[in-house]
């Protein structure tokens, strides 16, 4: 079997399997939300793990704009010394968020990872067409495995090609945790807006602009890359916003959080202030 046609199964594998989950979550049934809104007490604690989840959550994309930017440490070392750290990182969060009770946390952090995965596969449908019809200039997940490994030189592998997918999906998991942490149970239309953030920042940073060379907004390449690109970063934001709508346990976004929790400020008035942003 040629490399060409294992990629291909590697490419048609994560997505299909992706959007399987996309599916399964939309159809399972909606959650009650907590009298509240708002729901437990918040504690300055909760706020620290926030915090820090919140910094995870932007080392697995940052490590490639860092990486692709002319004179800054390679994909190797960060994805070594910074990605394998964060991951240990978030797991002492998690685990000090479940010991502690934190449920909102958990849950936030949860459905963000798994629906912000799950998510990626919507993109991966819309990117995978416009790839095969040559509106991009490569298939990114190739481009990540070979980067980690540092085989730009030998070209990439099963082993690669599957190593820089599971970093591609980790990406879009950092994406979705980032946005539930941020967001909480907010309308679908908050994916959409978090969707778009992210394609402009994937339009404007090195990994496009300069890997890839395609300039800003994909001019030098043609309109079909940023046509294919903002299609799927659409796709991945509704997708994202309809299945944290579903399964996020508690509206309130964390500026929200932060002004129930600051002394003097009535919960009461913040959670009254959030029940507009509960889903209908």
């Amino acid at each position: 079997m040629s490399q060409e046609t294992l990629s291909l199964a590697v490419d048609l594998l994560f997505a299909a399997t992706a959007i399987a989950f996309v599916g399964l979550g939309l159809f399972r049934r909606q959650r009650l939300l907590p009298a509240s809104g708002l729901g437990p007490e918040i504690t300055g604690g909760e706020l620290v793990l926030t915090a820090v989840a919140l910094v995870v959550a932007a080392v697995g994309p940052n490590i490639l704009v860092v990486a692709t930017t002319p004179g800054m440490p390679e994909m190797p070392v960060l994805f070594n010394y910074a990605l394998l750290p964060s991951l240990i990182l978030l797991a002492v969060v998690w685990t000090a968020a479940r010991r502690r009770g934190v449920d909102r946390l958990s849950n936030r952090m949860w459905v963000g990872l798994w629906t912000g995965a799950a998510s990626s596969g919507m993109l991966d449908a819309f990117r995978l067409a416009g790839f095969h019809l040559g509106w991009m200039p490569g298939n990114m997940p190739r481009m990540f495995g070979v980067l980690i490994l540092d085989r730009m030189a030998l070209g990439p592998t099963l082993g690669s090609d599957v190593l820089g997918y599971v970093y591609h999906y980790w990406v879009g998991a950092c994406f979705g945790l980032a946005y539930t942490l941020f967001a909480g149970r907010f309308r679908w239309w908050g994916g959409l807006v978090w969707g778009l953030i992210v394609e402009i920042g994937m339009m404007v940073t090195p990994p496009m602009v300069v890997a890839m060379d395609t300039g800003y907004f994909g001019v030098k390449f043609g309109p079909g890359l940023f046509g294919t690109s903002l299609t799927a970063h659409v796709a991945f934001g509704i997708a994202l916003g309809l299945l944290a709508e579903r399964h996020v346990a508690h509206t309130g976004t964390l500026p929200a959080l932060v002004r129930a929790w600051w002394p003097g400020h009535s919960l009461a008035s913040t959670s009254a202030n959030t029940r507009a942003l509960r889903p209908r």
